[in-house]
Order: C-alpha cells, then structure tokens, then sequence
C-alpha cells in the first residue's frame, strides 16, 4: 500500500517526499514539494521545485548543482519539457498534496498518511442508504469489516489522531456507536453463557465475570467496579492458617461502598431431598454459601480497619451487600414444589440475595432487547 511521509520544517512548512517523474538507472527528474501555511492566500499551499539527479549504478542519488538563472546571459535560457504521463503524474500528485493539507494542515513532526485504494474511495463516496444497502446485502462481510474496524480502533497507538477524527461525528452518531458496541459486548456474555450453562468448573465462572463485570451490575443496579477476585476476608491463626476468601469484593463506583459476592456454578444443586408434604430440603452448597458469605460480612465490620486499609482506605464497609450466585433455575427446578421450596428460602434472607445463573444472565438478555428496542425507536424517527 502506498504511503506518505509529511515532515514538519517549521511551524508554518513541512516537506514530503520527493515526486518521482522520469527514471532511468543513472538518472531522474523528481519534484520536490513543500506544504506551506499561506496566511494569504490559504488554498495555494504547495510549492516546490524540480530538480535533476544523476548517480552511480552503486550510489545513492544525488542532487545535480542547479544554474542559477539570474547568471544567464542575454539569448540564454532554460527549458524543462514534461511528458504527457509525467505532468498527469504530477497533477495527481499535487492534487493530492493539497487534500493532505486541506484536512489536517501543517503536522508537528512527522506523520505517514497511506493513499486510499480505489475500491475505499468508492465506499467513502456512498452514502448512508447506499452503505445500509450494502452491508444489508452482505450481513456476514459487513459485519466482519465493522468488527475490523473497532478492533483497530480499540488496538490503535495514535489515540489523539483517532480521537480527533471522532470529534468531527455528530454527537447522535457517537451516541449510536457507543450504543452498539455495549450491546454487542452483552451478547457476548449472552453466548459465553448459552455455551457454557453445564460447566461445572468455579473458576471458568470466576474468570467469566472478572473480564464481564457488568453482568454483575445487573444484580447491583448501579456501577461497579471489581476492587478484587479471590480477596482476603480475614480470619488466619496464628499459624496463618484458616484464612477467608470472598470470590468478589466489589465498590460502587459512586459511593465507594462495597459489597460481597460468593459464586458456586450453574451446576451447582440449589435443593436437598425431600423433606415431607413436597417441601423440599436446602442443599447443603447452598445454606453453606449462604453462611459463608455471612461469615465473610461479620469478617470485614469486625476487621475493616486492616481489611480496607491502604488503596481500599476510601472504601465504605456500610452493612456490604452479599450475593450469591448458584445453579440453574429453570433446570433444577422442575415442579412447582421445587419452585415453592426455593423461594420461600430465598425470600426470608434478609441480609444475603441469591440469585442463579440463568437469572442473572436474563437480566443481561432483558437489558439486551430493551436498547435494541430504543436503537429501533430512535432510527424511525
């Protein structure tokens, strides 16, 4: 792919590379450009000057001294004849030159600029039906040459020149934007789970909602930040042993208080056997989760001052929330006994909210169809 180098000289001039014309082993004619800032004239922002060069078939090229042409004589003069493909060489060249400064001006240092292929100008020139038309047309290679683009966005080093150019998008634009990159991240988490429902390994799940920690505000109702996987809660002996370990201490990002989440996995039995008159028992993962999670809570009101210490000093240990987040409603729980027995446990606990698996991932769906819905409402306005 073809590239420019454009070299700041000064604050008000930049050069770039030199336009090659004619060539041949021994020789060449090139055109020298120069971006120039004119105050007073600003579309005549090129100038430049042809030059001749010669070298050996081993040597770099080099500049042939020029003949100042106020030393010519009277009769005397100097003609430089241009080919028919070498002026419409240069005329591209120049025009393309003076669209450089056009759109970013004199740059400070140096800056490469890579010159569109014609099948990439042909798409910037469509417009907006056009481009719906077209990625409707082809879904699968339109929705890999966006997923292209956001991947470089995400990945790309020049974040001021990246950030410049988002400016210019409309405010609704960016709004749009943002909008369908958050619903594609939550359709991710959506088929992590719908893959991933009978994985019975902890810590898959804990690695899941480390790197999709949203799906955690979805219990939270406001925004959280995960302070801390694995956190110690505490509660080593003298031997240092004994030591507590909550899966997630977590910090809303507004108030700075924390909170406590245990996790087993969806595989996880939420019920024991039954009891008598279809009430069903708790299983034994679940009541010890519960309790655990407890345990934890006691652990840091008793103990803040060392377990909120340092970095987590500004945190506030006001009566932590605790979850739970175990097993699989929708397949454990297969009668309505089931259904009443779980229930009826859960809804008493006054200081700890379990929810499963398949519950807390069709908040994310719920949340998923409800700004889909609004993209929808918005584009038929």
């Amino acid at each position: 792919m073809e590239t420019r180098t454009v070299k700041s000289t000064s604050r008000m001039t930049a050069s770039s590379d030199d336009l090659i014309l004619r060539e041949t082993d021994i020789t060449r004619l090139i055109f020298r450009p120069i971006l120039v800032d004119n105050q007073n004239q600003q579309e005549a922002s090129v100038k430049g000057a042809f030059l001749f060069q010669r070298k050996g078939k081993a040597d770099e090229w080099e500049d042939i001294e020029a003949i100042p042409l106020s030393k010519l004589k009277k009769g005397e003069g100097v003609k430089l004849e241009l080919k028919s493909a070498e002026l419409l060489t240069l005329f591209h060249e120049i025009e393309i030159l003076y669209e450089m400064y056009t759109q970013g001006g004199i740059p400070k240092g140096k800056a490469h600029y890579v010159k569109a292929n014609k099948a990439f100008e042909a798409i910037f020139a469509l417009g907006d039906e056009e481009i719906t038309t077209l990625i409707q047309g082809q879904q699968y290679l339109g929705a890999q040459a966006i997923g292209r683009l956001i991947k470089w966005a995400s990945n790309a080093r020049n974040f001021k020149l990246m950030f410049e150019k988002l400016e210019v998008l409309e405010p609704e634009s960016l709004s749009n934007l943002n909008t369908a990159i958050g619903i594609s991240t939550l359709k991710s988490a959506l088929v992590t789970w719908s893959k991933n429902r009978n994985n019975a390994d902890e810590d898959f799940w804990q690695q899941v909602l480390i790197k999709q920690e949203f799906v955690l505000e979805q219990i939270f109702h406001v925004p959280i930040f995960v302070i801390k996987s694995k956190a110690y809660m505490g509660g080593k002996n003298a031997t240092n042993e004994g030591g507590r370990v909550v899966d997630f201490l977590i910090r809303n990002d507004i108030t700075k208080a924390v909170g406590l989440v245990e996790i087993k996995t969806p595989s996880t039995k939420l019920l024991g056997p039954i009891y008598r008159n279809g009430i069903y028992n708790i299983s034994s993962e679940l009541s010890g989760a519960v309790l655990q999670v407890l345990n934890y809570r006691d652990s840091l009101s008793h103990e803040r001052a060392t377990l909120l210490s340092g970095e987590l000093a500004e945190c506030g240990a006001f009566d932590p929330k605790c979850v739970v987040i175990i097993g699989h409603a929708k397949k454990e729980l297969t009668d309505a006994d089931m259904v009443r027995s779980f229930e009826l446990f859960r809804n008493q606990l006054a200081d700890v909210e379990v929810i499963t698996y398949d519950e807390l991932f069709d908040r994310t769906k719920r949340l998923v169809d409800t700004l889909e819905g609004l993209g929808e409402v918005a584009n038929a306005r």
